[in-house]
């Protein structure tokens, strides 16, 4: 019997386990949702799997639904870099692409640190630490040696602060708060044959990339196709949110099952000074942001979400909904530094990686073992 159907008999057998998961990461993603999180229907299934991994709940996916799911971020990954975004970003200047260049290297520094001292095993920090492209970082960390789920904890834990730090901001800043609004996203609707070709994109990039054994090719390859495909007017990318939220629950489920009581006790050890690196990050980024201001580039409300180290989706929430801030500036500096990071992340953190000692993963399962597919 073939990997793929043994992997779905064995959720067959454990489906009131998968009733219960499904349940709770609903109710915790709508919680989450209603407290303003973002990424809620990511964040509540991965801390369900958490829960369900290191309580021994023994719940694995079938290959082919991860690889599928990392497809999916990548076209809505591609939605948000066409060409039309070079415009205003040539606009801006040598002292724009610097204050996105000081972001990255100051991210990059926090992680070395913490990776030198051994916080963190092996190159995770320098994964964790990047400024952005959270859930792209966090996959493709795996294909390159890091650990995932460490990673995926540093990552988010920063998404939580800087979104808080934003929303502080925008307080301190602003005539008046910003309220919540909706996070922009592909188009929910859209003519049948356009989602029919949206999803028949992620199916044969997903499956060439496993056929290819790209690392974290899932990803790369729909997002290179999909905006290729969509800057030349032969894709109209629609992704409704029957796509998009299984999909981002089962990116959930995939990171948090991987989860042992071992790697959360590893976790919380290195939580203090993951903190600590998460604030000083952001301390000087909000330094760069100064340094925006001072160069005449934005007022300070737009050069502090500006350089906010990730969390874009909730930076344009908070852009698109606070009077007087530069929204092209905020939104076009976010870009080119999640561009930046999803490209050039691998490489920098192979190139850091030199001067670290080597270090063992608490768990090193490979990520799509036979006997671990999640």
């Amino acid at each position: 019997m073939s990997d793929v159907g043994s992997g779905f008999m064995a959720m067959c057998r454990l489906l009131p386990r998968w009733v219960v998961l499904v349940a709770g990461s609903m109710v915790l993603a709508e919680l989450f949702r209603r407290a303003g999180l973002p990424a809620s229907t990511l964040l509540g299934p991965m801390i369900c799997a958490i829960v369900a991994g290191v309580t021994g709940q023994e719940l694995r996916f079938p290959g082919p639904i991860f690889p599928l799911a990392l497809g999916v971020i990548g076209c809505l990954i591609a939605t948000s870099l066409p060409l039309s975004v070079l415009a205003s970003i040539l606009d801006k200047g040598p002292v724009f692409f610097a204050g996105v260049l000081a972001v990255v290297l100051v991210s990059a520094a926090a992680g070395f640190a913490l990776a030198r001292t051994g916080v963190l095993p092996g190159t995770t920090a320098l994964w964790g630490a990047s400024p952005g492209a959270a859930t792209a970082m966090t996959i493709m960390s795996a294909s390159y040696g890091a650990d995932m789920r460490l990673v995926a904890f540093m990552q988010y834990l920063r998404v939580i602060f800087v979104s808080g730090s934003a929303a502080a901001a925008t307080r301190f800043f602003a005539a008046a708060p910003a309220t919540p609004g909706p996070i922009p996203a592909p188009a929910a609707g859209g003519d049948a044959g356009a989602i029919a070709g949206t999803l028949l994109t992620v199916a044969v990039s997903s499956f060439l990339a496993r056929k290819w054994r790209i690392p974290a090719g899932a990803l790369m390859v729909t997002l290179v196709v999909s905006a290729a495909l969509q800057d030349t007017g032969l894709l109209t990318i629609v992704l409704p949110g029957w796509v998009r939220v299984p999909a981002y629950a089962a990116l959930g489920w995939g990171i948090g099952l991987r989860f042992t009581p071992g790697i959360v006790r590893h976790a919380l050890r290195a939580s203090p000074w993951v903190v600590l690196s998460t604030l000083l990050v952001i301390a000087a980024s909000g330094a760069v942001a100064w340094l925006l201001v001072l160069c005449g580039q934005t007022d300070p409300l737009s050069a502090w979400l500006s350089c906010s180290p990730g969390g874009e989706d909730t930076i344009a929430i908070i852009a698109s909904t606070t009077p007087g801030v530069d929204m092209s500036f905020v939104m076009a500096m976010q870009t080119v530094r999640f561009v930046l990071v999803l490209f050039t992340g691998p490489g920098l953190a192979r190139w850091l990686g030199r001067w670290i000692p080597s270090a063992s993963a608490p768990d090193s399962r490979p990520l799509f073992s036979k006997d671990n597919a999640a």
